[in-house]
């Protein structure tokens, strides 16, 4: 593996910064009827709170495999992951649930977003699962989207609003919740090239007001610009981890 030299910027804005994620020698390994495929095959690394992270590199390069794994979606073969100190292998198929709900939040390429609800009431889903009361869930959407500049849209429904901007409800929802990451499997890969930057750096300004940790994967290295650290993914091994502001 190998690592640049932060500049003075950027090795500040990780120095004393708590380790959010810790991920030691993971391995993933599919069983495809008689085939096996490894997807990723010894993976480790260490993101502290606070970074702006994207991970890219060519298809099954195993990028879906460590998203699915640093989001608590998928558990690696072997391997330690450790969430603020927590280690995810020791816990119930509940606390890991319940964990995943208050730490991470979730961007998806196809948004995911239910038709038939407005922004808003997409956006009060994840508090509604929380358990939060309806007008504290109301308030906390609004200003979700409001964050994001959809606060003109609360009540527009997916199909009459743009890719750009069904992707911006995607975040405000990923954020809503107040988590500790945000994980972003390939969130421009159904926007042109206008919104891609464009969502990028809405992501890249969340990060900075909210200290949130954000991890995107992307096939697009003009994205990489925006960036704080890019990690090249090959043949499910870290090829390069390179650190950029």
């Amino acid at each position: 593996m190998v690592r640049s030299t932060a500049s003075e910027a950027g090795a500040a804005s990780t120095a004393g910064a708590q380790v959010l994620l810790d991920l030691r020698d993971i391995k993933r390994r599919y069983v495809l009827g008689e085939a096996t495929v490894e997807a990723l095959r010894g993976v480790s690394l260490r993101i502290h709170q606070g970074e702006f992270v994207a991970i890219w590199g060519p298809s099954g390069s195993g990028k879906s495999s460590l998203m699915n794994i640093l989001g608590l979606v998928d558990a690696p073969t072997s391997g330690e992951v450790t969430l603020e100190g927590t280690p995810i292998g020791q816990l119930s198929d509940d606390a890991l649930t319940d964990l995943r709900s208050r730490k991470v939040g979730f961007v998806f390429q196809s948004f995911n977003l239910i038709p038939v609800l407005s922004a808003l009431e997409n956006v009060m889903v994840p508090l509604q699962i929380q358990g939060v009361g309806a007008s504290q869930a109301r308030e906390r959407a609004t200003q979700a989207l409001k964050d994001v500049a959809l606060e003109n849209q609360l009540h527009a429904r997916p199909d009459k609003m743009s890719g750009g901007q069904r992707q911006r409800v995607a975040i405000a929802r990923a954020l809503v919740t107040e988590p500790s990451l945000v994980v972003a499997d390939e969130p421009t890969a159904n926007l042109d090239s206008e919104n891609s930057y464009m969502v990028v750096q809405l992501m890249r300004e969340l990060n900075r007001s909210k200290r949130v940790t954000f991890i995107f994967t992307t096939h697009d290295p003009r994205l990489l610009d925006l960036v704080d650290r890019k990690l090249l993914l090959k043949d499910g091994l870290l090829h390069t981890d390179e650190t950029v502001r």
